[in-house]
């Protein structure tokens, strides 16, 4: 029977090296750990000040108890913030390689059609495409290290986000072991990968309809009749509503909204004709 855990070590490795963040597993929990109790304590300080301004002007100081779930949770909250960060660079990676896989392919075409090797059609590749060049660097290096190209490309079909490139690396591998002709295989590709670009697109624009609609009621509706449910109620608990807690909820407030503006932003699908 396999033990449950909390980090899935395998697929941890396989992020750090898909997101090509040369740091040992262990060594990046342990780091990410250090700065969830920092971050936490820091913004509990912060909380404790603010509770204890609020509780002296009303007598009551059972509101610092909070703090005692405030901080293990804030120090969860952060370190699993941080522990995101591989997925977060891989998909950074995969929407820079994509907006660059339809031309890259295209170059590669022509490049075999002109009867040139697929060494140097991968090199040209290095000199005009900047994500793409960075894996293509990688596979170049590994050959010039004495590994065949066969093997430097099937390892790299391992470590690349991006679907789309991966395909192109299985079609050189097929060229390399076959010798068939693949330019008519590249050219269908590139026209696959355009379509399915164009309905990612057509599909975001749905999304985006939902996410307005959640940002709409985020920055005008809960601002306003939110503060004043929310003022009530801690009038009706006795607590004063000062002026820190008035700025700590419109802080609270602006962070929602600019996260809502990341997400909105942040699905934006690759499109390239």
């Amino acid at each position: 029977m396999k033990k449950a855990s909390f980090i899935n070590k395998d697929k941890l490795i396989s992020d750090l090296r898909m997101a090509r963040m040369n740091v040992y597993y262990a060594d990046f929990i342990k780091k990410n750990f250090r700065l969830a109790i920092m971050a936490s304590v820091g913004i509990n300080i912060f909380v404790f000040f603010m509770i204890a301004g609020a509780a002296k002007a009303s007598g009551s100081y059972y509101g610092l108890l909070i703090l005692l779930i405030t901080l293990p949770m804030g120090a969860l909250m952060f370190f699993s913030f941080f522990m995101k960060m591989p997925e977060s660079k891989i998909i950074k990676s995969r929407k820079a390689l994509d907006a660059e896989i339809t031309s890259a392919i295209r170059f590669i075409v022509l490049d075999l059609k002109a009867n040139a090797s697929i060494y140097a059609a991968l090199e040209n590749l290095i000199e005009n495409f900047e994500e793409i060049g960075k894996y293509v660097k990688e596979i170049i290096i590994e050959v010039r290290l004495g590994s065949s190209l066969e093997k430097a490309l099937d390892d790299a079909v391992e470590r690349v986000p991006s679907e789309s490139f991966r395909v192109l690396l299985w079609q050189l591998l097929n060229h390399i072991q076959t010798g068939t002709d693949i330019t008519h295989n590249l050219d269908t590709i590139v026209r696959e990968i355009v379509e399915e670009q164009k309905i990612a697109f057509r599909k975001y624009g749905k999304k985006l309809n939902v996410v307005s609609l959640f940002y709409m009621i985020v920055a005008i509706i809960l601002p306003t009749i939110g503060f004043t449910i929310i003022s009530a109620l801690l009038l009706f608990i006795g607590v004063n509503v000062t002026v820190t807690l008035i700025v700590v909820f419109w802080l609270i407030f602006s962070i929602l909204q600019v996260i809502f503006l990341g997400i909105g932003g942040g699905n934006r699908p690759v499109v390239e004709s």
